[in-house]
């Protein structure tokens, strides 16, 4: 009898303890909307990985994009469509670069430099074989030549183009859509939150805005965090740049740091939130359109660009190295003032259009007031509000130093440079645009999501540019080919079967 009794109680302390799982469960209070395997947020370049290679290993995957499908795609949609990529044969080469890369940084880490390259030389297959890419061509872009292993890693387009037309992007786009079996794409639908239980810190889901409506959308097997930087956050870009009027090049509206915000609630690390590309100097319209590539066309026929104080501060001629530039043996953040004016006479005026989408003789641009006209540099001065005095000499000094056959000041090819004749003269504001932001949640080899004390967070993952792995300098080509090779990483480890939900 006693036997009895004991087994009878050790019964229902059993039963109980299922009742208490059962009770405790925190997927089970959540009143799911709909429930995936895999939820990717974004969709970028490494969002549409992400979701291919999770859908390929068997996943059924719901893409969330903030963006309308007409603007949809961030940087990945409107930058060179140049992707990174390793030739095997130059693993070592590779890893020396991207160690020089990193500088006195202690981030990346070994581990994680390893597989990136091995990741990289996986892009040329993945491109070929899974997006159909055709004609792959390398654009030959070193990013710093004097660094151990240069040229190691490529640049590679696809189409044989020299790039900047969407190509890459709306190939990885048809790839997901060629599974819509496995991938569901939401667009208009920001995700809002991660679902985090915060007792075993494992994030279940994400809740999103989809048609008015707050909804909450199970994963169980993972979260990817795809959706880009922080371009277009004025503040952010205030707290993290200390810079006030920064803006977005590729004028990527929907890239408002919304990871970073989601990363931080459930507990994440943020790496390399200070260091970004914000250098290219450009002019942008009243509407806030930008004028890509305007620096170095208008340079070549010999404006000179001058600062707050009416003086030269840069070699126009030489566009910065994605955000760094050489200095004193060194290479740092490019430096540049808040307010840039390119200068110019009515001889550079003359030789045409300054920028391809201006009129052919740019008087429609002087009649609106976009080119400021002067009869004379102290009107001219006055007009953009920088000093007379040193206008007049910098213009003066130009001459001079041109006369003497060197730039001595920053060391300016004299084939970009020309004297200046009398007036009228002419200005134009620059504006300093943001090609990407890297900072965000840091990650691991494994595209895991670090939290403070450096651990994973449960199934959260992440790629592309939100938390990329720069903390230095940048080669041009490894945004897109490292949002790919993260995408895949991450995208298959989402994938994997959880047994702790």
């Amino acid at each position: 009898m006693k036997k009895l009794v004991v087994a009878l109680l050790a019964f229902c302390l059993l039963l109980s303890s299922f009742a208490f799982a059962d009770e405790a469960a925190f997927e089970s209070t959540i009143d799911w909307d709909a429930e995936y395997d895999v939820i990717v947020i974004g969709f970028g370049a490494a969002g549409a990985t992400a979701a291919t290679a999770a859908a390929d290993a068997g996943a059924k995957v719901l893409l969330l994009e903030k963006a309308p499908e007409a603007l949809a795609g961030g940087n990945s949609r409107v930058c060179m469509q140049w992707m990174g990529y390793v030739d095997p044969a130059q693993h070592d080469d590779a890893v020396a670069y991207m160690k020089a890369l990193r500088g006195d940084f202690a981030t990346p880490s070994d581990e994680i430099i390893e597989m990136y390259i091995s990741g990289l030389s996986d892009n040329l297959s993945w491109m070929t074989d899974v997006l159909g890419m055709e004609n792959p061509v390398n654009r030959g872009n070193v990013e710093f030549v004097n660094m151990p292993g240069a040229g190691s890693i490529q640049t590679m387009t696809g189409n044989g183009a020299f790039g900047g037309d969407g190509y890459m992007y709306f190939k990885m786009k048809a790839a997901v859509e060629d599974r819509s079996d496995s991938i569901d794409v939401w667009y208009s639908a920001p995700a809002k939150r991660l679902i985090q239980d915060r007792d075993t810190r494992i994030v279940h889901g994400v809740q999103a805005e989809v048609d008015g409506k707050t909804v909450n959308l199970r994963a169980r097997n993972g979260v990817v965090l795809c959706c880009g930087g922080f371009e277009s956050n004025k503040q952010m870009l205030q707290d993290y740049a200390v810079k006030a009027n920064l803006v977005s090049l590729g004028s990527a509206l929907f890239n408002t740091g919304d990871g970073i915000v989601m990363a931080q609630e459930v507990g994440a690390n943020l790496w390399h939130m200070g260091n970004m590309v914000y250098a290219d100097l450009d002019f942008r319209y009243p509407c806030g359109v930008q004028v890509f590539g305007c620096q170095r066309g208008i340079a070549a026929k010999g404006v000179i660009m001058v600062g707050n104080d009416g003086t030269r501060f840069m070699n126009e001629a030489d566009k910065s190295h994605h955000g760094k530039s050489y200095f004193h043996g060194d290479i740092i953040a490019t430096p540049f003032t808040s307010k840039i004016y390119a200068i110019m006479d009515q001889e550079i005026i003359d030789m045409g259009a300054l920028h391809k989408q201006f009129s052919a003789d740019n008087s429609e641009e002087i009649a609106s007031g976009w080119i400021v006209k002067a009869d004379t540099l102290a009107e001219l001065a006055e007009k953009i509000g920088v000093p007379a005095e040193n206008l007049e000499k910098t213009i003066a000094l130009n001459n001079e130093m041109i006369d003497r056959g060197e730039d001595i000041l920053f060391g300016r090819s004299l084939e970009t440079m020309k004297k200046f004749s009398e007036g009228p003269f002419y200005a134009i504001e620059m504006v300093a645009s943001v090609v990407n932001t890297q900072g965000g949640p840091e990650r691991n080899e494994h595209a895991e999501i670090l939290d403070l004390n450096g651990e994973a967070i449960p199934h959260l993952y992440g790629a592309g540019e939100l938390g990329d792995v720069w903390s230095y300098c940048y080669q041009a080509s490894c945004n897109i080919g490292g949002g790919m090779l993260f995408g895949r990483e991450a995208g298959k480890n989402a994938a994997a079967a959880k047994t702790d939900n």
